[in-house]
């Protein structure tokens, strides 16, 4: 069925009178000083990932993202999202959301150029302090070019962008003594955690080749070409038929139990990211949410970027306690700002977030075709 026709299908009558309600995970990937590339449990291509995360659970695909450029640099993130009370606005529901970010991504240039080009800014937060106690926000600047050609390299280059107080937390900052140092508690997997000191300042670019032969990712637990991620299937059963082949009960980077609708929100997350898809396989993917079951509404939210969009949420339990996966779409666009993880009862490493802390973000700035060679650092 047509995206559209799927969105008018499911419009509930409700919505014809304003709605009033209030809002608010996962994995997440961290080792800011030392950004080095990791081999995923199942095949061989190298992924670029800053670390291991909350259970060492898909942290290969963190992301968040598009299929067009999206603009550029914007101030450091927060470390929390703010979800704008929706008194007097009709809030679209998660299915609504999805279906029309289908819709719209439909309506984008398929494009060419030799390299698919993504630039992106993560973010972690962490707890620091020895006088009293504060949130830091950690951040990295991620560019990846995805060769079009597998007789061309794609590259990924990646810069430590510096750690500065989280807002909020500046004024408990300059009670400890106002630092540039701190120690942290880092989970390199899902049975190991070790101390590092961490330093505001940023460091120098570093990055490597990701391609395998002509393979340039992982999708679904197996490495993709280019070729084939253009020739993925472009209506929503299909595309969820084939991405569920890989699905063996458990996450793509570890042995940890998940349930196929988590799996499925993950890996259909990283495929409208970071991939070179046709823009009616984006559709697909955004169908594909658009079908799975616990999936909720946010509302208008601001990433951490600034940027306003739609937000729809999941609920996920690992290892580190229980959080929310968001994704923050411009349905409008049919590009995906934003990719992250919300506390909602964390524990570990990660007992200290208060409910509705972001912890974990992925933030795409640009996502498009170009001719522009990769510069190696």
């Amino acid at each position: 069925m047509n995206p559209m026709n799927q969105l008018r299908a499911a419009r509930p009558a409700h919505l014809d009178t304003p709605a009033d309600e209030h809002t608010r995970t996962g994995e997440l990937s961290y080792a800011m000083s030392q950004a080095r590339p990791v081999r995923t449990r199942k095949a061989g291509i190298v992924r670029p990932v800053w670390g291991l995360g909350l259970a060492g659970a898909a942290a290969a695909t963190a992301v968040a993202v598009t299929i067009t450029a999206t603009g550029g640099t914007a101030p450091a993130p927060s470390s929390q999202t703010v979800a704008k009370d929706t008194h007097s606005v009709t809030r679209l529901s998660a299915k609504q959301v999805l279906l029309v970010a289908a819709e719209s991504s439909l309506k984008a240039r398929h494009g060419g150029g030799a390299y698919w080009y993504v630039e992106s800014t993560l973010g972690n937060a962490q707890q620091v302090g020895t006088k009293v106690h504060y949130t830091v926000n950690m951040l990295q600047g991620d560019q990846k070019w995805i060769a079009r050609s597998p007789k061309q390299e794609s590259w990924w280059v990646s810069q430590n962008l510096g750690i500065k107080p989280a807002p909020g937390s500046e004024a408990a900052w300059k009670q400890d003594g106002s630092p540039t140092k701190w120690t942290v508690t880092m989970t390199k997997n899902a049975d190991t955690r070790e101390q590092r000191v961490v330093e505001a300042k940023g460091g120098k670019p570093s990055g490597n080749a990701i391609n395998v032969g002509d393979k340039v990712a992982d999708l679904a637990g197996k490495n993709v070409s280019v070729a084939e991620l253009q020739a993925l299937p472009t209506t929503a059963a299909e595309l969820k038929a084939y991405l569920l082949k890989g699905y063996e009960g458990h996450g793509t980077e570890s042995n940890d139990p998940q349930d196929a609708d988590s799996w499925l929100f993950q890996v259909t997350a990283s495929l409208l990211s970071d991939m070179p898809v046709k823009p009616s396989v984006r559709a697909a993917a955004y169908q594909v949410l658009a079908g799975l079951d616990g999936v909720r509404s946010l509302g208008e939210v601001t990433d951490t970027l600034g940027r306003t969009g739609q937000g729809v949420a999941r609920a996920e339990t690992w290892s580190t306690g229980k959080f929310e996966r968001q994704l923050i779409v411009d349905p409008k666009t049919g590009v995906l700002l934003t990719d992250q993880f919300v506390a909602v009862a964390p524990t570990g490493t990660y007992g200290w977030a208060k409910p509705g802390t972001v912890v974990n973000w992925t933030s795409i700035t640009k996502a498009e075709w170009t001719n522009r060679k990769p510069v190696k650092p």
